[in-house]
Parts: C-alpha cells; sequence; structure tokens
C-alpha cells in the first residue's frame, strides 16, 4: 500500500494531506535525470577504460604490430623509392637515346604516392596504398623492359644480332673519370678565343696531361690528324664504328694508333694533352650518327650508375665557356 503524507497547516492548526505540485515534478524528474546521465556517463568511462571488446582487442594488437615494424617498413619504403627512382631515370635514359623525347608521364595518383602518404596512411589506406606502390613499381619495370626491347625494334637489331649494339659509343673516354671533369657541355657555349656564342660540337673532359683515352666502342681508325698548330683539333683520332656512328678524339698529346687499324672497346689510343686550339689539357670528344653531331652523353650507359648518368647530363646542360 503506498503511503500517504501530511503536512502541517500553520494557518488551520491542523495536519493536511500533501499535494504534489508540477515545480516537485520537475525538480524530481531533474534530479532523476542527472543522476541517472551520471551512472551511464560512469558505466561509459568504466566500460572504455577497462572493458575491450574483441574487435579493440584486435585494433591494438594491429596497432601494436605496425608500430614494431614502421622502422622497418620505412627502411623498405626506401628501398623501394631508390629502386622507383633507378627505374625511372634508365627509362628516361633509354627513351632519350632512343626515340629523342622523354616517356610518358605517370599518372597524378601515382606521381603523389610517396613514402610519407603511405607512412601517415590510416588503417582503411594502408593496404590500398601499398598496392598502388606495388602497381606502379610493376608499371615501372615494364616501361623499361618495353624499353629495352625498343633498342631492338628502333636499331632493326634481332635477338641473335646483339654484335650491332657494341657499336654504340657507349663507355666514357677516360675510364672511371669523376661526373664534374665534365666541364663543357654539347650546344651552345662561350668560346674561349672571341668569347662569342658557338655551337660546339662535343663535350670537354678536363684531365691531367698524359691521362689515358680509351675507344668508347669498337671499330677502326679512319683518319688521324697531327696538328702543331694552335688551331683546330690539333693531335685527334676519329674511328669509325659502323651503322653510321663515329667518335672523334681531340687535342692529344699522343697517339698510339695508327690509320685503318682495327679498335677495340676501351682500348687505350692515346693520351689527353692540349695541342690545337685548347686553352688547357683535357679531351675534346665528339659523337656522329650519319654525319650528325649528337649529344655524346646521351650514349653513356655502361660502367656508369643511373645517378652519375644523371651528375653528367646535368652538368652537359650548364651553359658555360668551352675549353677548345
Amino acid at each position: 500500500m503506498k503511503d500517504i503524507k501530511y503536512i502541517y497547516n500553520s494557518k488551520s492548526c491542523q495536519y493536511e494531506r500533501a499535494r504534489i505540485t508540477w515545480r516537485d515534478t520537475v525538480v524530481t524528474s531533474a534530479g532523476v535525470l542527472f543522476t541517472a546521465g551520471l551512472l551511464f556517463i560512469g558505466i561509459v568511462f568504466v566500460h572504455n577504460r577497462f572493458i575491450t571488446t574483441d574487435y579493440e582487442q584486435q585494433l591494438r594488437a594491429e596497432n601494436k604490430i605496425l608500430k614494431e615494424h614502421k622502422p622497418i617498413l620505412e627502411e623498405n619504403l626506401n628501398k623501394i623509392e631508390e629502386t622507383l627512382a633507378s627505374l625511372q631515370a634508365e627509362e628516361k635514359n633509354l627513351y632519350t637515346k632512343l626515340f629523342s623525347t622523354a616517356p610518358p608521364a605517370e599518372s597524378a595518383a601515382q606521381a603523389s604516392l610517396s613514402k610519407e602518404k603511405v607512412l601517415l596512411a590510416d588503417a582503411s589506406d594502408f593496404g590500398s596504398m601499398l598496392e598502388m606502390l606495388k602497381n606502379r613499381s610493376e608499371e615501372l619495370s615494364k616501361r623499361t623492359t618495353d624499353a629495352n626491347e625498343g633498342i631492338r625494334s628502333h636499331l632493326h637489331i634481332q635477338k641473335e644480332d646483339v654484335t650491332n649494339l657494341a657499336s654504340l659509343p657507349s663507355v666514357l673516354p677516360i675510364a672511371n673519370i669523376e661526373s664534374d671533369k665534365l666541364v663543357s657541355g654539347f650546344g651552345k657555349r662561350v668560346n674561349p678565343f672571341h668569347k662569342g656564342m658557338y655551337i660546339h660540337p662535343g663535350v670537354d673532359f678536363i684531365a691531367a696531361r698524359g691521362t689515358e683515352v680509351r675507344a668508347t666502342a669498337p671499330g677502326h681508325v679512319s683518319s688521324i690528324n697531327h696538328n702543331d698548330l694552335q688551331a683546330g683539333y690539333g693531335n685527334s683520332i676519329v674511328i669509325d664504328h659502323g651503322k653510321g656512328m663515329s667518335t672523334r678524339y681531340a687535342h692529344l698529346e699522343e697517339i698510339s694508333v695508327k690509320a685503318g687499324q682495327k679498335i677495340t672497346k676501351g682500348m687505350v689510343i692515346g693520351t689527353v694533352g692540349s695541342s690545337g686550339g685548347s686553352v688547357a689539357p683535357h679531351l675534346h670528344y665528339e659523337v656522329m650518327s650519319n654525319g650528325d653531331h649528337v649529344d655524346p652523353v646521351l650514349y653513356f650507359m655502361e660502367g656508369i650508375t643511373s645517378k652519375q648518368y644523371h651528375q653528367l647530363l646535368e652538368r652537359s646542360k650548364k651553359s658555360n665557356q668551352s675549353l677548345d
């Protein structure tokens, strides 16, 4: 049975039955709701702090594994980035040599993908970014392979006839020379004598007098020039490599081959000097394709890394004064 409450009325000096007003109802309800809210918040806090679901335990385990493997992942991503950069450089190198144009550009998604984005990605994006990185690597590898195949089709070389590739002047004319020794490149340069602009038909490698000069491809000596005048190529050699390719080595001090002599790749043919129109000891080196002068740097591919090649390429693009 519900208890009935009475209150004392001082005016009538009697106990009267208590009546519930709307204000009492509001206050009581607010108190109940406030208490219930505090209780709910406490339950949620205790649950989140001390009680974990299977899903939360799985996420925490995955986060722990990712945190532990992040240094390893970062190291692997660094290696992948280096590999991708090497593949891109090699691809650009081959396309430039063969087709005189840059390779196809990467898509915006591929170009924007970086190690930092992968490492900072949340769990939902992490897997997709790694998949994009893998696809990018595979795509560049395929494109580089296709570029290699393009050598045969562009030069009409059959798989069994790889000897024709040897006619390309692909090694540096001075062995183990540093990239910073290329002091003047192919194209418009300042003439060291009259200081006007002219077309420099080759590249200049600065080196000590007497440094050995080697043939950049096999062939035969088509001409030798001995010149004591302070002008022109000075003591120079021209080698015919076949397939329309030939090379010139100028301002030599000594010449150690004869006209018509058969030459092998890497064979020493003379030494660096400063004969002819030269302002300092160096090797002036030219490449001709079907009689036209071409940039020798575009053919350097043997015995150097992609990084060294690009250093040579960048130095050859600087507009400066030649040495001859």
